[in-house]
């Protein structure tokens, strides 16, 4: 079964009066519920900024929040994406997730010689973007890797909050995810890796942007990726931080490297915000008159 919307970047007015695309819309998603509910996996294919997008969904959480609300629940996001990838472009994807947003960049640069890397590590997230990326015939321009990044390369644990398709909010080390704990579900064993080491290896290409949404751990991740950042080659980072958590910390790291935050959204009414940063070339060019 294939149910399917579109997403305009311009949204509709809202009317007093009944819709009917809205009443569609609820009916659909209630069908989709119940057929998903039963086991029976739905393709759902959602049109954003002019690209068909599919999905293979196996839980509606997978089907409303990733395939569907990601394209319009993240402003901030989406805004990142329009306007400053392009075809060329290397993007390393850290907590994709089943892919919502490396799918989409992935169509953005598939018309150049531009890379996504998607990297995920509960696994059976890791599953359904594998799924999504040959869904998309995107095998040559999305890469999936199942691991973990943090502080070193190192074998850990990963604490699982659900089961479900498309669930976030897990955590390495510990039961505990954006500063809230909670009882695992399922442990997983998982390989972690520093962002530098991961760049360093042979064959990956170096990221001219990044995206972090890792739910509490993004203070460790940027805290021990001093080469990425300090590389001309990246332009922008799209990041979600939890406020108290990072406590102002994840902030100065990226100004202490020439990044200037260029937009900030809060999500959800919590203290967590998605940032977008772009390094300032001109704070690099006054930083390298003065080591001259």
């Amino acid at each position: 079964m294939i149910l399917s919307q579109e997403v305009s970047k311009t949204p509709s007015l809202n009317s007093k009066y009944f819709r009917l695309s809205a009443y569609v819309r609820k009916v659909r998603l209630i069908v989709a519920r119940l057929v998903l509910g039963w086991g029976i996996p739905l393709k759902n294919k959602t049109r954003v900024d002019g690209y068909l997008i599919r999905f293979k969904a196996s839980s509606f959480l997978e089907y409303f929040l990733r395939a569907e609300e990601s394209y319009t629940r993240e402003k901030v996001t989406m805004h990142w994406i329009r306007n400053y990838i392009s075809e060329d472009d290397v993007i390393l994807d850290i907590g994709a997730n089943v892919g919502a947003y490396s799918l989409l960049i992935g169509k953005r640069v598939t018309s150049g010689h531009g890379r996504v890397y998607a990297v995920e590590p509960e696994a059976s997230n890791f599953k359904a973007l594998n799924d999504n990326i040959r869904l998309n015939s995107l095998s040559s321009t999305v890469i999936p890797f199942l691991l973990a990044f943090g502080d070193s390369r190192r074998a850990g644990d990963f604490f699982l909050s659900s089961t479900e398709v498309g669930a976030a909010l897990h955590a390495i080390d510990k039961p505990e995810s954006d500063g809230v704990k909670f009882e695992a579900k399922h442990t997983q064993g998982v390989l972690i890796e520093s962002v530098d080491s991961f760049l360093s290896e042979e064959g990956i290409l170096f990221p001219n942007h990044i995206k972090i949404d890792v739910d509490g751990v993004e203070k460790m991740i940027v805290s021990h990726m001093a080469n990425t950042l300090k590389d001309r080659r990246l332009r922008t980072v799209m990041i979600e931080i939890e406020i108290e958590l990072s406590g102002g910390e994840v902030e100065k790291i990226f100004a202490s490297f020439g990044f200037q935050e260029k937009m900030r959204e809060q999500m959800a009414g919590r203290a967590i915000y998605n940032v977008l940063y772009e390094r300032d070339s001109n704070i690099e060019e006054c930083a390298n008159g003065l080591a001259h």
